[in-house]
């Protein structure tokens, strides 16, 4: 069965136990209510190496989003808090050899925060969207 990267991660995502309980994980969208999360495609480098037998070494660049409140202090510290601890499970995921299922001539090699979680954009009102930038390493068959 083929599936895209994006789907990969996004299943992938929804594994993380310190996602809040019922809230939805989408693809590249994220309405005014919180909570709820987003995996979001970012550009750069597709393909980070050619092999002499033309297999190579990929990236993938997405962004982890969510909506959260915002509304006091200890919101933003917990949501904050919850962006760390995302980079952290990236690092232990990919330790132990956790890590997305992709397809079958795709072999990951990591997952890795790129940056520290960050308030992204804050509403007019008490929401705002907050997010990381991570990137799936990962290894590719030649061509058939």
């Amino acid at each position: 069965m083929t599936t895209t990267i994006i789907a990969a991660l996004e299943t992938y995502l929804k594994t993380y136990t310190s996602l809040k309980s019922g809230a939805p994980v989408l693809t590249d969208f994220l309405s005014k209510n919180p909570t709820q999360y987003s995996v979001v495609p970012q550009g750069g480098e597709r393909v980070t190496e050619y092999n002499i037998d033309y297999s190579s070494e990929r990236e993938y660049a997405f962004a982890i989003q969510s909506m959260e409140s915002t509304a006091d202090e200890l919101n933003r510290l917990a949501n904050s808090g919850f962006y760390e601890s995302l980079a952290d499970w990236f690092e232990q995921q990919t330790q132990n050899g956790n890590l997305p299922t992709l397809n079958s001539n795709q072999h990951p090699v990591a997952i890795q925060a790129t940056s520290w979680g960050f308030l992204f954009e804050q509403s007019e009102s008490t929401t705002g969207i907050y997010q990381v930038t991570a990137k799936l390493i990962f290894d590719q068959d030649a061509p058939s």
